[in-house]
C-alpha cells in the first residue's frame, strides 16, 4: 500500500514530468527537462521557502530580547512559554524551516527513482495516458556531458560550491547560539557541520552514489535557492527601509 502510494503521489508524476518535457524539447534532451523541471518544482515551492526565509530572519532580529529572557528567567519551562510568547507576539514561526527541507528530501529521492527509471528503459505502464514514450532520449546534455554516468568530478565540485555559498547564507540568517553549556556548544558545532559537512557530503554523494542527472538537478535547485534567498532578503531590507 505504501509502495502504491508512493509511486502514485510522487515517482509517477515527476518521471511523466521528465518524459514529456523530453518529448517536447529539441534533441530530447534530458539536461534541459531536469533543469526546467527542477526550475518549476521551485517556483511551486517558492511560497513555502519564502515563509521559511523570512521566519528565520526575523528570529534572529529578536536574538536580543530571547537572551535577555533567558537570562532573566531560569525556570526552563517558563522561559520556553515567554519565548514563544514572543515568537507569537512577533508573528515568527520557529519551525518554519522544516516542512521545506522534508518536501526538498523527498522530492530528491523521487527525482532519483525518476532518472534511474529513465536512464535504464522508458516504462510505458508507467506513462499516463496523454504522455507518449519519445522517440529520442538524449542522455548528453548539451551534446556532450553525459547524465547517465557517475564520477563526473566536475559536477561534484560544482554541487560542493552552490551547497557551500547556499550553507553560508542560511548560517547568516540564523541565530547565533549564545551561552558556554553543552547545548551551546552543540548548536555551534552543528552551524560548523552545515556549512563545511553538507556541501562535503553533498559533494561526494554525487560524485560516488549518483548519476550526473541528479548532480544537474542538485545544482539547478542550490543556484534557484540562492536567487531567492538574495531576492528575500533584498525585499525585507526595501521593506524595512521604507
Amino acid at each position: 500500500m505504501l509502495h502504491t502510494f508512493w509511486t502514485a503521489v510522487f515517482y509517477q508524476p515527476f518521471y511523466n514530468a521528465l518524459i514529456f518535457g523530453i518529448g517536447i524539447l529539441p534533441h530530447g534532451d534530458l539536461g534541459l527537462a531536469v533543469i526546467i523541471l527542477t526550475i518549476i518544482i521551485k517556483l511551486a515551492l517558492f511560497p513555502l521557502n519564502q515563509h521559511a526565509i523570512e521566519g528565520q530572519i526575523k528570529m534572529t532580529s529578536v536574538q536580543d530580547e530571547v537572551a535577555a529572557i533567558k537570562e532573566k528567567v531560569t525556570d526552563k519551562t517558563e522561559q520556553n512559554k515567554q519565548i514563544f510568547a514572543l515568537y507569537k507576539e512577533k508573528n515568527i514561526s520557529p519551525f518554519s524551516s522544516c516542512m521545506p527541507l522534508l518536501i526538498q528530501a523527498v522530492v530528491l529521492i523521487a527525482l532519483y527513482r525518476a532518472f534511474l527509471g529513465i536512464l535504464t528503459i522508458v516504462q510505458p505502464a508507467t506513462l499516463y495516458s496523454f504522455v507518449h514514450q519519445p522517440a529520442l532520449i538524449n542522455l548528453h546534455f548539451l551534446g556532450f556531458i553525459d547524465l547517465s554516468v557517475k564520477h563526473s568530478i566536475v559536477f561534484a565540485v560544482l554541487v560542493g560550491v552552490t551547497q557551500f555559498v547556499q550553507a553560508k547564507l542560511m548560517q547568516s540568517r540564523q541565530a547565533k547560539p549564545t551561552g558556554t553549556g553543552m547545548q551551546a556548544e552543540f548548536a555551534k558545532n552543528m552551524q560548523v557541520q552545515m556549512i563545511y559537512g553538507l556541501p562535503i557530503m553533498t559533494a561526494g554523494l554525487s560524485y560516488f552514489l549518483f548519476p550526473s542527472a541528479v548532480a544537474l538537478y542538485w545544482i539547478t535547485s542550490n543556484i534557484f535557492t540562492i536567487g531567492q534567498e538574495l531576492y528575500t532578503r533584498s525585499k525585507m531590507k526595501a521593506k524595512k527601509q521604507a
